[in-house]
């Protein structure tokens, strides 16, 4: 009988000092993983990931800027109807759009906005009709680029006029066409006769 509670006593004594050695081995494990933590070399490395990801942001925004550079970029746009608002600096709005390569020009106002830059080519064509006339002004970056002159003041024929004008631009210039200082009479024409248009392409 004594010798069962001298076999007992030394296994208590056993299980006691195994779970003071597993506790101290979880604590020593615990104590390395916050050094490493703090450890220069992973330190070094999450700089250096932060270091890759701008890298990576820079890359990425020079492969768009170059697909934009290459990108074909064109558009065709006309009047559905006369334009009857003749007056002077009055933008005109061209709303039928049968090309907009790039969703460069907004039918909404008139305008195109270059997605990239480069060299472009802009064609306007101007129609007026029973006596009356406007000049039409191609506007960007705050300057008149050309000028075209549809005139029927003194006569109830048709008349057409067209300007071809290359312009360099930066990527969000801004062109648009208006009437100049010379209107009168009825209408810019538009319709079954003739197209009032505005169009462009990049080129370069």
């Amino acid at each position: 009988m004594f010798a069962f509670f001298v076999c007992f006593a030394v296994i208590i004594s056993l299980a006691g000092t195994e779970k003071c050695s597993l506790e101290d081995t979880l604590c020593s494990l615990c104590g390395k993983r916050q050094v490493s933590d703090e450890h220069p070399d992973l330190t070094a490395l999450r700089k250096a990931i932060k270091v890759n990801r701008k890298d990576i942001d820079v890359q990425k925004k020079e492969i768009q800027d170059l697909k934009d550079s290459h990108s074909h970029v064109a558009f065709f746009a006309y009047m559905s109807n006369n334009w009857n608002q003749l007056s002077k600096h009055k933008r005109l709005v061209y709303d039928v759009v049968d090309l907009n390569n790039g969703n460069g020009y907004n039918k909404a106002n008139g305008e195109f906005t270059a997605p990239s830059s480069g060299l472009y080519v802009f064609h306007v064509s101007t129609g007026a009709h029973d006596r009356s006339y406007a000049s039409v002004e191609l506007v960007s970056k705050g300057k008149i680029r050309n000028i075209g002159w549809a005139d029927s003041g003194d006569h109830t024929d048709r008349t057409f006029a067209t300007t071809v004008t290359p312009l360099q631009l930066n990527k969000g210039n801004v062109v648009y066409t208006r009437t100049g200082n010379g209107n009168g009479g009825k209408f810019i024409e538009s319709n079954s006769y003739i197209r009032t248009s505005f169009s462009g392409v990049k080129i370069n």
